[in-house]
């Protein structure tokens, strides 16, 4: 990720193992960053889905709020030993969710020790919000994970859709709501907790929110 202080713009680059994922299509299980990889994909999985990718983004959260990576294993074993230090000990049905396939010769379900938990490896200042947005983003359980767009509802990000907000230079933020129309179109049911009053008010070309099938509250 590059980012410009500055301007307050975050930009993903390097995406040189991107993939569209097709259902019932088998990929390759060693991708992404160690430290941001999803743990079925540590568990082998090969036939995943894009929340590896929510998994990813809880992870870089974290280290934003952290300063450095939460999860840092010298290699797949080490980095699944750590997820669950944090995370916790899967259960059997969350192994099932991440890969039904695993046959890994350990048994996690035997490992013995209490997780110290997500809020005693982040500052002592942070938010509670971030913390359950961080909680509903790093899940065992690739479907239990937000989606993008739910993600994007998540009270964390409300101070962002204050009218008067500034960055710390003072500086008006970068938009923020310029979706493109399939966006829209993915988070027509959270259109309203997502987009702020201000910017909703501004929508006054009625026929282009029905054509998007918008459901403004």
């Amino acid at each position: 990720m590059i980012v410009d202080y500055e301007a307050g713009i975050l930009k993903i680059c390097d995406l040189g193992s991107a993939k569209k994922l097709n259902k019932n299509e088998k990929s390759v299980s060693y991708v992404c960053t160690r430290y941001y990889r999803a743990p079925e994909l540590l568990l082998g999985c090969t036939e995943y889905t894009t929340a590896v990718d929510i998994w990813s983004a809880g992870c870089c959260i974290a280290e934003f709020l952290n300063g450095y990576a939460i999860f840092r294993g010298i290699d797949s074993s080490d980095q699944m030993y750590r997820i669950i230090k944090i995370i916790g000990i899967p259960t059997r049905d969350e192994l099932r969710e991440m890969n039904s396939r695993y046959t890994g010769s350990v048994d996690l379900t035997v490992i013995t020790f209490t997780p110290r938990t997500l809020r005693g490896y982040l500052p002592e200042r942070t938010q509670e919000s971030a913390l359950i947005l961080l909680e509903q983003l790093l899940k065992y359980k690739p479907n239990e994970r937000l989606t993008c767009q739910a993600a994007l509802a998540s009270d964390f990000f409300s101070e962002l859709k204050q009218h008067s907000i500034l960055l710390p230079n003072k500086r008006h933020l970068p938009p923020l709501f310029n979706f493109r129309e399939n966006e829209l179109l993915k988070t027509s049911h959270l259109y309203s907790t997502i987009v702020p009053d201000f910017i909703r008010n501004n929508l006054t070309d009625m026929h282009d929110i029905e054509n998007h099938k918008l459901t403004l509250k």
